[in-house]
C-alpha cells in the first residue's frame, strides 16, 4: 500500500516537473502581451487545477488513513468447531485475520481447521 502512494507521488512530482519544463520552454521565444482578460482567466484556471490537486490529496490522506485505521482496529475473533459447537475466542487485529490462521495480540499463531469456521466481532 506504501509502494502505491509513492508511484502515485512520483507520477505527480514527473508531471508537474515535465509541466514546468514545457512552461519554460514555450515563454522563452515567444514573449507575447497577454491581455487583461487573459490573463485573469490563465489565473483562474492556474488557481483551479491547485485547488483541485490540493483537493485529490487530501481525499487520499482521508481515504488511507481510515483504511489504516481499520486495519488496525482490535477485534475478538471467534473460532466455532463445527461438529462440537465449541467456541472458543481470541483478540486480534484486523489485518493480521486471514482465511486459515491469525496472530492474537499476544503474538500467538492460531491455524484454523477445516472443520472450524472463524467469526469476526469488531468492538466499536
Amino acid at each position: 500500500m506504501l509502494t502505491k502512494i509513492i508511484v502515485t507521488l512520483a507520477v505527480i512530482v514527473g508531471c508537474l516537473w515535465f509541466a514546468s519544463s514545457k512552461r519554460n520552454q514555450e515563454l522563452q521565444p515567444v514573449q507575447r502581451k497577454i491581455g487583461k482578460k487573459e490573463s485573469e482567466r490563465k489565473l483562474l484556471l492556474t488557481r483551479s487545477a491547485f485547488a483541485f490537486m490540493f483537493l485529490m490529496v487530501l481525499a487520499a490522506g482521508v481515504i488511507v488513513f481510515y483504511e489504516l485505521q481499520d486495519d488496525y482496529e482490535t477485534v475478538t475473533v471467534h473460532v466455532i468447531n463445527s461438529e462440537t459447537n465449541a467456541r472458543t475466542s481470541y483478540q486480534a487485529q484486523r489485518q493480521d485475520v486471514t482465511q486459515d490462521s491469525f496472530t492474537t495480540l499476544e503474538g500467538r499463531q492460531v491455524f484454523v481447521a477445516d472443520i472450524e469456521r472463524v467469526e469476526m466481532e469488531s468492538t466499536k
